[in-house]
């Protein structure tokens, strides 16, 4: 979609009312998210909202939102290259102002504000905590932005630091993967055996994808291994590598056999039955979790029946990733067709 095709349409779904504008507009720039030009089309949208505001809103809403001259997103934009380009100092001076306007004026927000990415995060939020209804939505993607400060001071040696803005991450989308995958790695630097644990079994009942609970698998292995407990390290490595193909893993593997052969162990493949005890012995539930793929087809039988196939496929699309079952891509492609025949008819 052009930027063009995309204000057309926005301009034909304006009401006219300016709250109700702005929440849709919002609504419209997160099913952008994975569109190939997410970034210009999310500007275009932000700059038109920006423009719609009278000019009283528009100065608080530029206090509240803009970093050293820049929108916000612009700011968190600039940081992220500088992390790709392997600036760190230069990133987190940023990401600090970024982090410090968060804390002034959303930390405490009433109601409470989330930054889900996508509509499944929502929907796991209220499957996961039924009786918490009082919240909002963040402006911005501040979940994402205090996990890559954390990064960023993680990189920088700064740990307590880094501890506290994953902390704050968490808070901001407490069903997020990614950040917890952040948080695992400082409990790995700093050798923090209880906190990885803890981490793991967090993080694996939220993965929506496959090689989400790869690399929680992974680090499980990591946990065993550095606890002396070898099998089961080698068991969790081996699983890991069901659900994504690395090299890195494989080398892990490869690692604990060896030393399994020094104490005289031997391991072949384990049996269903040994794996799930293995699962069990830490607190675990094997993968996938069937709550998340009862859940997906819910809302996606439940966008079909509204009509509303692009949160059908997004929703079926999770159904897929988390159990590679061939009749949701069947479904997917179906989905993928009518939309497509949708928009010929437009």
């Amino acid at each position: 979609m052009t930027v063009d095709e995309l204000m057309n349409q926005i301009k034909k779904e304006m009401t006219g009312d300016l709250a109700k504008d702005l929440e849709h507009l919002s609504e419209r720039a997160s099913a952008l998210r994975k569109e190939e030009n997410a970034q210009e089309l999310l500007e275009a949208i932000a700059e038109y909202a920006y423009e719609m505001m009278p000019e009283e809103q528009r100065e608080q809403f530029t206090e509240q939102t803009f970093v050293r001259g820049k929108r916000m997103d612009l700011a968190f934009a600039e940081a992220l290259q500088l992390v790709n380009e392997k600036n760190m100092q230069g990133a987190e001076e940023i990401l600090s102002d970024i982090s410090d306007k968060i804390a002034e004026y959303y930390e405490n927000a009433k109601p409470r504000l989330f930054s889900f990415r996508n509509p499944f995060e929502y929907h796991m939020y209220r499957y996961f905590y039924p009786n918490d209804t009082d919240f909002d939505r963040a402006p911005f993607d501040f979940a994402h932005y205090l996990q890559l400060y954390g990064y960023v001071l993680l990189d920088n040696k700064k740990f307590s630091e880094a501890d506290a803005a994953l902390e704050r991450a968490i808070r901001f989308n407490p069903v997020s993967a990614d950040v917890r995958f952040e948080m695992a790695e400082l409990c790995k630097i700093q050798r923090n055996r209880k906190k990885l644990l803890a981490i793991n079994q967090e993080t694996l009942r939220l993965c929506t994808t496959a090689d989400r609970i790869a690399r929680v698998l992974a680090n499980m292995g990591f946990y065993c291994y550095y606890v002396g407990d070898f099998y089961e390290a080698a068991v969790f490595y081996f699983d890991s590598l069901r659900f994504q193909n690395s090299g890195a893993v494989e080398y892990e593997l490869q690692d604990v056999l060896r030393h399994m052969k020094t104490y005289g162990q031997k391991f072949t493949p384990p049996t269903k039955g040994q794996t799930i005890d293995v699962y069990e012995k830490y607190g675990l539930q094997p993968p996938p979790n069937s709550d998340l793929v009862n859940l997906a087809v819910t809302l996606a039988n439940s966008a079909q029946e509204y009509g509303k196939p692009e949160l059908q496929g997004l929703f079926t699309r999770v159904a897929f990733d988390l159990t590679n079952d061939p009749h949701f891509k069947e479904e997917l492609e179906r989905i993928d067709r009518q939309i497509q025949e949708q928009k010929e008819e437009q």
